[in-house]
Order: C-alpha cells, then structure tokens, then sequence
C-alpha cells in the first residue's frame, strides 16, 4: 500500500484526489493545508478523519505513515515544500508550474536525487488520449520522416478577467509571467512527448487583455535535425468558438496539431477529430479514446505508482522536466529581442 499526503486544498485538488482515489494500492493518509475552512470541506466531501487533517506538513510526516508527498500548492511555495519532503524520504508529486525561477527547479532536483527520492511533475496534458495516439502513430513509421510539426491551442480566456469575483485564479491578473509560464508547459512537454527536444528556438510573445499585466500570446518555434516546430498559443482568441471538443465542465479543449511526413501527415481537429492523410491524399478517420481530462490525470497518478514500484524514472521526472523550464525561459528571452528589416 503507497501512503499519499496531499498538500494544498484549492481549485485544482480535487483532480488530484479522483486521481488518486482511480490507482489501486494507494491510500491518501493526510492532507494539508493553511485554511482550516478547507480541510474541513475536503474532509467532509470526501470522508476523511480528524487526525487526518494537518496545517502543517511537519506535522503530519511526524504522525502519519506517508510515502508520497502530491503538492498542489502555489509554484512559489514549491521549493520550501519539496524539501521538506525529501528531507524526510519521501517521493514527491510536484504541481506545474514547476517553480518561479529555473535556478529554484534545478535545486528542487538536485536535493531529491540526494536524498535518493523521485521528484515527478504533475504535467497531465501528455497523458491525453488523443496525445497519446498521436505518438503511438509517429512512432509507427506510417508518416515517414517527420519534417514539419505544429501545434495550435486557443481559448478566449483572459479577456473575461474584467472581475476578479468570478475568476477560479484571480492571481492571474497580476502575474508578470502568465500563459508561457502559467499554460504553456502543458503544450510545450506535449511537443516534447511528441517530438523530442529542439536544438533551437525562437519566439514572440505579447499582451491583448487590459485585464492582465502579463503574456497571453505566444509563438514559438523549434528546430530540430531534419524538422521544424511551432507552438501558437493564445489566450485571448475567438479563433476555435464553437468547436466540440470539451473537457467534462464544458470548457472546449481547443488545440489543432498538425505533423508532416515523408509519405504521410496526421491531424488532430479544434473537435476532436484524428485524421491521416495518405500520399495520395486519401483522408482516414483515426478512432482513439474519447477525451477526458480527469482520465489523463489518472493515469498520470498510476504512472508514478507503477515507476516508484518498478524503481525507474517517470517520463515527467524533475530532471526529465528540466527542459520544459529551459524552453520557457529561451522563450522569454528570444521575445525580448526582435530583428528590425532593412
């Protein structure tokens, strides 16, 4: 039986204990958080005891058997939280994003491979139905050489910032450092996952909402031996209104992947649709898994039981997800700079 301690009650947590509730062998023994109010909602929503809750993680490694720590907390609070956990032996589940600053990601690695912990992200997005069939088509050769790939997320989301009353984050408003650094970890170890690691980039970011003070647009581009990437990604666009393919509370996932091939390319619709196009130009429907976002988080969470159980490393491993922060912060850097024509 694994012990699991979630730390951090608020708007994503409750992902995590479906999630966690969907593996078998794993218990959640203790849960954390400051707000006494949510410890006492969670507790009654989901069953849990008094001497089960805890304001203090200290407290609760001192008298709860756990073996892994699932952090769901602020990225600020990260490195403190990890540390502590690792301090003690236990494995720990780290919510993206990762941490403020590359330099706190790299000491939150560098302490657990110390302590001789595993340090996983809990990045959801590679572990989506359709991803997953994306690569297992890629991988089979049936495209060919891969010479071109791209991936299109939008949502019309920060212009709906305007009262921070009916906003779930309403933090968002005020970050420096928005969608690259807050969504677009999602999308770029999706590329990732899909493709491998670029070689080089370049890219442009901007703000469009007077509601926010940071970037909620974006372009990136990747290059590879023999291929060429993109990310395009916006927060603030009407360009996939009315396609079909939603998440269970009715949000529309609206993402668009394309991959070109030497003898074929895939696509992947704003509604869901999962098409191959043959040489000749032949369009084939592609059936996969319905989408669903609390599914990919499950078998996220049984992905870390069964690495911790076979002693090998998570695909969303700290160190593995290192590369998700150092192309976040290329990114920043490259859209400092542009280069004038003429």
């Amino acid at each position: 039986m694994w012990n699991v301690c979630i730390v951090g009650l608020g708007y994503w947590s409750d992902v995590h204990f479906r999630g966690w509730q969907s593996v078998p062998g794993v218990n959640i023994s203790a849960i954390v958080d400051l707000d006494s109010a949510k410890l006492k909602a969670k507790a009654d929503m989901y069953g849990y005891r008094p001497e089960q809750l805890f304001t203090d993680l200290e407290e609760a490694m001192n008298l709860v058997d756990i073996d892994v720590i699932d952090i769901v907390t602020r990225p600020d609070s990260h490195l403190e939280l990890v540390s502590k956990a690792a301090m003690r032996g236990k494995h720990v589940l780290c919510q993206k994003p990762f941490a403020p600053t590359l330099a706190e990601c790299e000491e939150m690695v560098r302490i657990c491979e110390e302590a001789g912990v595993t340090l996983m992200i809990a990045e959801g997005w590679r572990w989506h139905s359709h991803y997953r069939k994306l690569k297992e088509i890629a991988d089979s050769g049936a495209l060919g050489a891969i010479n071109f790939a791209k991936i299109v997320a939008k949502w019309f989301f920060t212009p709906t910032f305007g009262d921070p009353a009916k906003m779930t984050q309403p933090y968002f408003r005020g970050m420096e450092r928005l969608m690259l650094y807050e969504m677009a970890p999602h999308w770029i170890d999706a590329y990732r996952y899909l493709f491998g690691d670029p070689k080089a980039m370049n890219a442009f970011y901007t703000r469009v909402s007077p509601h926010i003070i940071g970037d909620d647009l974006a372009v990136l581009l990747f290059h590879h031996e023999g291929m060429t990437g993109m990310l395009e990604a916006g927060w603030a666009s009407r360009e996939f209104a009315g396609s079909s393919f939603e998440q269970p509370a009715g949000e529309n996932l609206m993402e668009y992947v394309w991959i070109e091939g030497s003898e074929a390319g895939l696509r992947l619709t704003a509604d869901g649709v999962m098409e191959l196009i043959d040489a000749d130009r032949t369009v084939r429907r592609i059936e996969y898994e319905p989408h669903n976002l609390q599914l990919s988080h499950n078998r996220l969470h049984r992905h870390m039981i069964e690495a911790l159980s076979e002693s090998r490393e998570p695909e969303t491993s700290g160190r593995r997800y290192l590369n998700v922060m150092r192309i976040i912060e290329t990114a920043y850097e490259s859209g400092r700079r542009s280069d004038p024509i003429g």
